[in-house]
């Protein structure tokens, strides 16, 4: 009906949401995959930089990270798909989690290239710029913030569960 357009638009940014959320989460993936491949490459004072425990370090937090994304993005459609009154939030709370872990992963990825992860030989600098836009794609992570609290003060308590 006439009218209705705007709010149309607005269901549809959730799906839009999951989806570069489910880019974040992906390319992260692969940046993990290629910095797993390159510490156990790299030599560094006679021994593969993977066996150093800062290193290891990093590679762990990465993977938590994208475990946590990984898991709020399917919860996250599940959501979409069931149709849940909360849904827009919790695509919000998907999409917002996931394109920060995302890139934060990707930068790490690059860290442990070092230089190599500015050239464009290394897909790594691709990767970071991919993922910095996610943040930005589909609304703002800070208006993600925004459709998030207005859902939690709206309904105190009803929790997101």
């Amino acid at each position: 009906e006439e009218g209705e357009g705007f709010r149309f638009a607005m269901q549809a940014l959730d799906g839009g949401r999951i989806n570069i959320a489910t880019c974040s989460v992906g390319t992260a993936q692969q940046a993990l995959d290629d910095a797993l491949a390159h510490v156990q490459q790299r030599q560094q004072f006679g021994r593969p930089i993977s066996e150093f425990q800062s290193v290891q370090f990093r590679l762990a937090d990465m993977a938590t990270e994208l475990a946590a994304a990984r898991l709020l993005v399917r919860q996250a459609a599940a959501k979409l798909d069931e149709g849940s009154p909360d849904k827009s939030a919790w695509c919000a709370m998907a999409k917002r989690l996931a394109t920060d872990l995302g890139y934060r992963v990707c930068d790490e990825a690059l860290q442990l290239f070092g230089g190599y992860g500015y050239i464009r030989e290394y897909p790594l600098e691709r990767y970071l710029r991919d993922t910095r836009v996610h943040r930005i794609l589909e609304g703002t992570n800070e208006v993600m913030r925004l459709i998030i609290a207005r859902r939690l003060l709206a309904e105190p308590g009803l929790a997101l569960e």
